[in-house]
Order: structure tokens, then C-alpha cells, then sequence
């Protein structure tokens, strides 16, 4: 029995986080600086505190391949414990072959636990991909004072 064909889905350039904008020269080449999978968080408590992730870009550049017509994607953000937040939605053209779509978003998100965050690429309700983010909380421990000279 054949299987059922596929819709096209775009193919994945670039599924990416990084800490600065991505440079967006005037030929339409793109340069990636500081990627990262990892996140430092730190605090004074036994616990993670809700920590907000800023200066943070996500990076989608997507290739049409056999896709074409506007569609809907979404980036949702899944975390450690499973939980599906909210995230950016927006309208994408597909044109065909290497004709494609760059989306270049800021991060907002609150993390409120540590461990490993999942942003899913969604084609409509299609996953395309996932960029992963690890949240590594440490305490910080409340350091004595430096010795100070003795007087003299």
C-alpha cells in the first residue's frame, strides 16, 4: 500500500539563537555572531527565581523548495517541565525553490525553571524544528569581605 504523500514543507537554513542582531548587509547576506545554546542565570536563592531572558535573537531563515502560497509560523516555546507558552506568529511567502524567509525575532521569555528550553519552528501545524536553550541556574554564595590592611 503506498503512503500518503507529504505537503511540501520549506527546508531549515538557519534555526538559531544568538546574543547579538544578525549583521543584514544590502546584497541580503546575513552574519550570525555570537550563537549560543546556553544560558547563565544567577541568583541568591536555593531556587530559581523567575529570571527574564533578554538580549536574546532567534534566528528562522527557511527555503521554499517545492513550497509555495503564504502560510502561518509560529515559534513556541516549550519549557523544561513540558509546558507550551505563547510565542510569536507571523505570515510567511513562500515563492518557491531558493526563495525563502528570514525571521529575526527578540527573545522575551521568563524563565521560571532551570533546565532545557525547546523553541519549535512551526509550519502550521507542521514542526519544522527545534532550537534548543539550556537555563543553567547557580547561587550565588555571599562572599565574605576581602581582608582588609592592617592599619599602619
Amino acid at each position: 500500500m503506498p503512503e500518503p504523500e507529504q505537503a511540501p514543507r520549506p527546508y531549515v537554513q538557519v534555526a538559531a539563537i544568538c546574543q547579538v542582531p544578525p549583521l543584514q548587509e544590502k546584497n541580503g547576506q546575513v552574519s550570525l555572531i555570537r550563537l549560543m545554546d546556553r544560558m547563565p542565570v544567577m541568583g541568591t536563592t536555593d531556587d530559581m527565581r523567575p529570571q527574564p531572558l533578554h538580549n536574546l535573537i532567534l534566528v528562522v531563515i527557511l527555503k521554499s523548495g517545492a513550497m509555495r502560497g503564504q502560510y502561518h509560523m509560529r515559534i513556541v516555546p516549550v519549557t523544561p517541565s513540558g509546558k507550551r507558552l505563547p510565542g510569536p506568529e507571523l505570515s510567511v511567502l513562500f515563492e518557491g525553490d531558493e526563495r525563502g524567509v528570514a525571521a529575526v525575532l527578540p527573545l522575551a521569555i521568563v524563565a521560571e525553571e532551570p533546565g532545557l528550553f525547546w523553541f519549535d519552528v512551526m509550519i502550521e501545524q507542521d514542526l519544522l524544528t527545534r532550537i534548543p536553550l539550556r537555563v543553567m541556574y547557580q547561587k550565588i554564595q555571599q562572599g565574605t569581605p576581602f581582608p582588609q590592611p592592617p592599619p599602619g
